[in-house]
C-alpha cells in the first residue's frame, strides 16, 4: 500500500513539472509567433541603394517564423536565406513607390502602410499690377477751388476769429441755460423794455448788428462768408475773362484787376496759384469754333434759364436746408399742439389773476409750460428774424452768382472767350451739380477730354 501511494505521489509530480514547464514555453512560443507576425514584415526599398545586411534580431524573427511554420528549429544560414529569399519575392510595385526616398530599412508595423508620393508644386510667381484711371470733373475741381480760397480769405480777415469765438460761446450748455432763464424773467417781469422791439427794428432794417445772442451771432457769421465769397467768384470771373480775351493788351489790364481783387483777399500765392488753376481747367476742356455758334438768349429764356438755377441751387444748398430745419421747429406744428397750447395758456393766464394762492401756483405752472414749449413768443419772434435774415443773406449770394454765371457765359458764346466759357460753366456746375448742367443749357458746351485708363 505504501509502495502505490509513494509511485502515485511520484508520477503526479512528474506530471506537475510537465505541466509547469510546458505552460510557460507554450506562452513563450505564442508571444514570439506574435512578435514574428508583427516584426516580420520587411519592405525594400530603392533598389539602386545599398542593401544593409540584416540584422541579428531580424535573424531571429525569421527563424522563429520558420519554425513555427515547418514545425523544426533551422539554422542561422538557413534564416539569413529564408529572409533574402522573401525580400527578392517582394514585388515591383513596391520598389517603384520607394523610390525618390533616402534610405532603404526594415519597418516594423503591425497594419498596411500606404506610401503617398509628394510632388512639391512649382511655386507661385506673383505677379503685381498696377494701373491708374484718371478721371477729372471740372465741376468739382473748380468747387474745390473756391472753397480752399474761401478758407484762406477768411483766416485772413481779423473779424473772423472774434465771430467764430462768439459763435461757440453762445453754442455752450451753459450759455443756454442763462438765456433761457433771462427769457423767463422777462416773461414774468419784462425787464427788457422796448429792447425786443428796437433790436426787430435793426435787423430788418440793418442798421445795426450787435452779437449778443446765439442767434445774431450765427447770422454775423453767414454774413461774412456770403459776403467774401461772392467777392471771391467775382475776382476769379475777372481774371477768366482777362485769360480768354483775344485782345493781348487788354486782356492784361483785366487779368492783373483780377488778380490784385484776389490778392487783397487771399494774398499774393494763392491768386497766382488761381491763375495757374484757371489756365490748366481751361487747357483740359475742348472748346471748338463750333461750340461758340449757339443763338444768343432772348429775354424769356434767359429768365427761365435763371429761375431754373435759382430753384436747383436752393434745393441742393447744404446752408439753406439748414435754415429751414430750424425753421420747422416753429410753423410745423401739429393741429393739437396748437390747440393745446393756447388752450392751456388761456386757462393759467385766467387762473393767475386769481388772489388765493392759485394765482401765484398758475403763474409758475404757466412759465413752466411756456418755456418748455421754446420759451416767450417774442423771443421766438426775434430768432425767426434772425433766420430769416441768413436765408435773405444766402438767397441774395446764391441769384447774384446765379446772374453773373449767365450774363458772363453768354459774354462768352459772344466773344469766344473759351476762358471765361469755362469758368462760367463751372460756376453753374457748383451751384446745381454737374448732373443739372445739360438740363439748363440744353447742352453742355465743354468737351470733356476723356483720358485712357492706364495699366
Amino acid at each position: 500500500m505504501t509502495k502505490k501511494t509513494s509511485r502515485a505521489f511520484i508520477a503526479a509530480s512528474v506530471a506537475l513539472y510537465m505541466v509547469s514547464i510546458s505552460i510557460p514555453g507554450a506562452f513563450a512560443l505564442d508571444r514570439t509567433s506574435s512578435d514574428a507576425r508583427r516584426n516580420s514584415f520587411s519592405i525594400s526599398i530603392n533598389d539602386t541603394l545599398p542593401q544593409e545586411a540584416p540584422s541579428e534580431r531580424q535573424i531571429a524573427l525569421a527563424c522563429d517564423s520558420a519554425q513555427q511554420q515547418d514545425g523544426a528549429f533551422s539554422t542561422e544560414e538557413e534564416a539569413s536565406e529564408s529572409l533574402a529569399n522573401q525580400q527578392a519575392q517582394e514585388p515591383e510595385q513596391s520598389k517603384e513607390r520607394g523610390k525618390g526616398l533616402f534610405s532603404a530599412w526594415s519597418l516594423p508595423i503591425s497594419g498596411p502602410l500606404v506610401f503617398i508620393k509628394h510632388k512639391k508644386a512649382a511655386p507661385v510667381q506673383s505677379k503685381e499690377l498696377s494701373g491708374s484711371i484718371i478721371f477729372s470733373d471740372p465741376y468739382e475741381s473748380a468747387s474745390q477751388q473756391i472753397d480752399q480760397l474761401l478758407d484762406c480769405a477768411l483766416s485772413r480777415d481779423p473779424s473772423t476769429a472774434g465771430l467764430e469765438k462768439a459763435v461757440s460761446h453762445y453754442r455752450k450748455r451753459s450759455q443756454i441755460i442763462i438765456a433761457e432763464s433771462k427769457d423767463a424773467c422777462n416773461f414774468v417781469i419784462p425787464y427788457r423794455g422796448f429792447g425786443p422791439s428796437s433790436e426787430a427794428g435793426d435787423i430788418i432794417t440793418g442798421e445795426k448788428l450787435k452779437v449778443k445772442s446765439r442767434a445774431s451771432a450765427e447770422y454775423a457769421r453767414q454774413k461774412q462768408i456770403d459776403e467774401v465769397h461772392l467777392k471771391l467768384v467775382s475776382s476769379m470771373m475777372q481774371i477768366s475773362m482777362g485769360l480768354g480775351m483775344t485782345d493781348e493788351d487788354r486782356g492784361k489790364e483785366v487779368t492783373a484787376s483780377g488778380i490784385a481783387a484776389l490778392t487783397e483777399l487771399v494774398g499774393e500765392e494763392e491768386a497766382e496759384k488761381a491763375r495757374t488753376d484757371l489756365v490748366q481747367m481751361a487747357s483740359r476742356l475742348a472748346a471748338g469754333d463750333e461750340q461758340f455758334q449757339k443763338q444768343p438768349w432772348d429775354v424769356q429764356q434767359k429768365q427761365k434759364m435763371h429761375r431754373q438755377i435759382l430753384e436747383l441751387s436752393l434745393e441742393d444748398d447744404p446752408v439753406i436746408h439748414q435754415i429751414k430745419k430750424h425753421l420747422n421747429k416753429y410753423n410745423h406744428r401739429s393741429k393739437f399742439a396748437m390747440v393745446s397750447s393756447s388752450v392751456v395758456q388761456t386757462i393759467l393766464g385766467a387762473a393767475s389773476l386769481t388772489p388765493t394762492f392759485v394765482g401765484p401756483a398758475a403763474k409758475t405752472a404757466l412759465v413752466a409750460f411756456v418755456m418748455a414749449t421754446g420759451g416767450p413768443e417774442q423771443c421766438k419772434l426775434l430768432k425767426e428774424l434772425y433766420l430769416d435774415k441768413r436765408l435773405e443773406s444766402r438767397w441774395k449770394i446764391l441769384n447774384e452768382e446765379s446772374h453773373m454765371a449767365l450774363d458772363n457765359y453768354q459774354l462768352a458764346m459772344l466773344t469766344k472767350n473759351p476762358v471765361l466759357l469755362c469758368y462760367s460753366e463751372s460756376l453753374v456746375g457748383q451751384m446745381i451739380g454737374g448732373h443739372h448742367v445739360d438740363e439748363v443749357f440744353g447742352k453742355s458746351l465743354l468737351a470733356k477730354k476723356e483720358t485712357p485708363a492706364t495699366l
